[in-house]
This record gives C-alpha cells, structure tokens and sequence, in this order.
C-alpha cells in the first residue's frame, strides 16, 4: 500500500465516522430538546415553578471535545501507518 493509498482511505473513512458522529450529536440534542420543552409543559400543566437550565455551553463542549478526540486519533493513526510504511523502505536500501 502506497502513502497515498493510506491517505485517501483516511480521508474517507473520516468523513463517515465525522458525518455519523455528526448524526448521532443532532439526535441527542434533538432528544434532549424534546424532553426539556416536555419538562417545562408538564410543569406548567402542574402549575409548578420551572426552573431553567442553560444547556447551551454543555452542549458545545461536549460536541468540540468529540470532534477533537476523533480528529485527533485519525492523525495519530494514518501518522503511525505512514513510518510503519516507510521503516521498512528504508531498511532494505
């Protein structure tokens, strides 16, 4: 396998697991969306004090924090497969 090889195969498997954990991050906070304005509805249904939560920020943290896991592990990957493909090039001359 080329250096290339290793490169494009990177690029797109990148791409599908950026693009599920994209997914899945939209559907939890879809979900979370949905069961905080139910929170609030049962609340004023009940004519109970709701107190807000601010969300926002948590959200953001923990969504940059995947990303950079991600990113991160993919360079260290396709970094460590690329010496282990030149090593042994270098060897043999």
């Amino acid at each position: 396998m080329s250096a290339d090889d290793i490169k494009s195969t990177f690029r797109k498997y990148k791409l599908i697991s950026t693009g599920s954990l994209l997914v899945f991050l939209l559907l939890a906070i879809f979900i979370n969306k949905y069961l905080i304005d139910n929170s609030i509805q049962r609340h004023y249904d009940l004519g109970l004090p709701y107190a807000a939560a601010d969300t926002g920020f948590t959200w953001m943290a923990i969504i940059m924090g995947l990303f950079t896991v991600l990113y991160l592990c993919f360079y260290s990957f396709e970094k460590i497969l690329l010496k282990l493909l030149i090593k042994p090039n270098i060897e043999s001359e």
